[in-house]
């Protein structure tokens, strides 16, 4: 299949479920990014992407996690880890949106905020933590975050947290 060929997220092999909780938020016509990783990432391969701000990477990386997660484990199996707070933000209002038709609870960890609530959301068993490197070190240190289900790792902005010295 080429690109050309691709007319919805249906055709890069995404859940109905997935794909009508993104048409309810607007959202039918896949970006490029979307269109070239989505069925690599859905058969479980590892993905290096690049695109710019604005062209759909969140939703290339967040529906296979969403789609791959087992609800009803009450463990974090995914884990997303980005620079800033406001991209935590960002990622787990996508992830929610992404996942509204099939109840996957995500988590957003990052500092400036009372850890607590965060550490009973993980505790409650939700599948998806986006977080910032350092709240979720900090999670990990306490005992609150157990990485040893984590199958789904996606490091956001790498190179940002490369930067920032992460």
């Amino acid at each position: 299949m080429t690109t050309t060929d691709v007319r919805s997220f249906s055709d890069l092999g995404v859940d109905e479920a997935v794909v009508k909780a993104l048409a309810d938020a607007g959202i039918t016509d896949p970006f490029p990014i979307q269109e070239l990783s989505l069925p690599m990432a859905l058969a479980g391969a590892d993905i290096i992407g690049q695109a710019r701000t604005g062209t759909g990477k969140t939703l290339a990386f967040g529906i296979p996690l969403v789609q791959g997660v087992d609800r009803s484990a009450g463990t974090t199996q995914a884990l997303v880890v980005v620079p800033t707070r406001e991209l935590c933000l960002q990622v787990h209002d996508d992830l929610l949106i992404a996942g509204a038709n099939r109840d996957v609870q995500v988590v957003a960890a990052y500092g400036g905020r009372a850890i607590d609530p965060q550490s009973e959301a993980i505790a409650a068993g939700a599948p998806i933590v986006v977080g910032t490197p350092g709240r979720l070190l900090d999670l990990v240190r306490r005992g609150l975050l157990d990485l040893s289900q984590v199958t789904m790792l996606v490091l956001d902005e790498a190179d940002e947290m490369l930067d920032m010295g992460f």
